[in-house]
């Protein structure tokens, strides 16, 4: 005889969940802490003009990254147009975008649809 009913398994798949959420509230805490520390770290590094400090648990330094703030969306589509430089953009498709197309009837050269299943879950 099979012990895995159905309810049995939404019954874990509950439990489950709400561990999971109980881990994610403490990871969301966890990150922003994290991010105040992170924060008070490069204000004190740059009041005293400090790129690497260290202790004798661990080290820290400053690094900055160059990255994008866009805009305007319109002159960017325009510019990777002109020059052809695709490279700007990462390369996935929108989903959402995709499903309305193939629902119109239409096709779209180089993709094809696939299935994905999953189970949806909302508590009582």
């Amino acid at each position: 005889m099979d012990k895995e009913t159905i309810d049995h398994l939404i019954k874990e798949k509950v439990d489950i969940k709400s561990k999971m959420g109980k881990c994610n509230e403490y990871l969301k805490e966890l990150r922003e802490a994290e991010r105040s520390i992170d924060n008070r770290l490069l204000q004190k590094m740059d009041s005293e003009g400090q790129l690497r400090a260290a202790n004798d648990v661990a080290s820290v330094s400053i690094r900055e990254d160059l990255v994008p703030e866009t805009e305007d969306w319109d002159e960017v589509y325009a510019h990777i147009a002109a020059t052809g430089n695709w490279s700007l953009l990462h390369r996935r498709i929108s989903s959402a975008a995709f499903k309305e197309i193939i629902e119109s009837g239409e096709e779209v050269p180089g993709l094809k649809p696939r299935m994905l299943r999953k189970i949806n879950f909302r508590s009582n």
